[in-house]
């Protein structure tokens, strides 16, 4: 859950699962095909959208059960580089219960990630995959995916439980030190985005083994937020 809303287009793809209406705007499709490019293989690259299209719904989907469970009656909207999962109404809610439901959606990729593990590990699950997953080109789509899915659901579950707002992790650590001082807490919990999102975004951009210029822009652009969001309290 993070970013901003994002406004319908006549491009929407939308339907409804479980009874929670979803929207998938067509920023998400771009932006999913361009962080996973493979140049020359359209196949991977489409294997990649699905499964970043899978988990981001899983991810959402275990924030808006828990709004549903909570008496509120959420939406769910992909878009750009995530999405998020907002109630077409609000009710009061406790601390615990707004963290416990920002945390339901890295749990629900956490989940996905162990039940794809736990199918690799059934023994000669992978021989009887071995027939159904070679395409024209002898790639080993079913077997990509899998390794999609197992890499989206603990990396990037992990790295949005990072106190960097508007992630998870950032909505959390703000509710969290807003309860104990209101004003401070906002304050504090900006500070602490801010030096985590520009240490994170140093890393992937000078640092990391493997060069990755989207999530280092991805979390400058959390840290100039941070900042903006800092200054303007302040001033």
């Amino acid at each position: 859950m993070f970013f901003s809303s994002a406004e319908p287009t006549p491009y929407d793809l939308r339907f409804s699962l479980f009874g929670i209406p979803v929207r998938v705007h067509p920023f998400f499709w771009l932006f999913s095909a361009m962080m996973g490019w493979v140049g020359g293989d359209l196949g991977s690259t489409a294997v990649w959208v699905a499964c970043v299209f899978f988990s981001i719904l899983v991810h959402e989907f275990g924030h808006a059960l828990v709004l549903q469970a909570q008496g509120m009656s959420p939406e769910v909207v992909l878009h750009a580089f995530g999405g998020y999962a907002s109630p077409q109404y609000h009710r009061r809610t406790s601390t615990w219960q707004r963290v416990g439901m920002l945390f339901a959606g890295p749990a629900a990729g956490f989940l996905l990630y162990a039940l794809v593990r736990l199918l690799l590990s059934v023994p000669g699950f992978q021989e009887w995959i071995s027939p159904f997953e070679f395409d024209t080109q002898g790639k080993y789509r079913l077997r990509q995916a899998l390794s999609n899915l197992l890499f989206i659901n603990l990396w990037w579950g992990l790295m949005n439980l990072l106190p960097v707002y508007p992630l998870d992790g950032g909505q959390m650590t703000r509710e969290l030190l807003r309860a104990r001082s209101p004003w401070h807490g906002v304050e504090v919990s900006l500070m602490i985005s801010l030096v985590v999102a520009g240490l994170v975004a140093s890393w992937f951009l000078f640092f990391s083994p493997n060069h990755q210029p989207y999530a280092g822009i991805l979390f400058a652009s959390m840290a100039f937020e941070s900042l903006q969001a800092l200054q303007s309290r302040r001033y």
